[in-house]
């Protein structure tokens, strides 16, 4: 009976580990969907003329640093 209750608690406690790792890794994301959405919002404000040539502005950058 100790025995069982000792598997039982090893298991929550890996149980508990599992599930911080998981919210540490929603937390970090929503940080980063606010910077997306905030960009997002801004690339709005320009026309699509000056949207385009950011985006391409962005890719060439992206293929230099690869």
């Amino acid at each position: 009976m100790i025995v069982a209750i000792w598997i039982i608690a090893v298991v929550e406690v890996i149980r508990v580990m599992q599930n911080m790792v998981q919210l540490l890794a929603i937390k970090r994301d929503a940080k980063n969907k606010d910077n997306v959405y905030a960009e997002f919002i801004k690339s709005l404000r320009g026309t699509d003329k000056e949207f385009v040539r950011a985006m391409l502005e962005e890719y060439e950058r992206q293929e230099e640093n690869e």
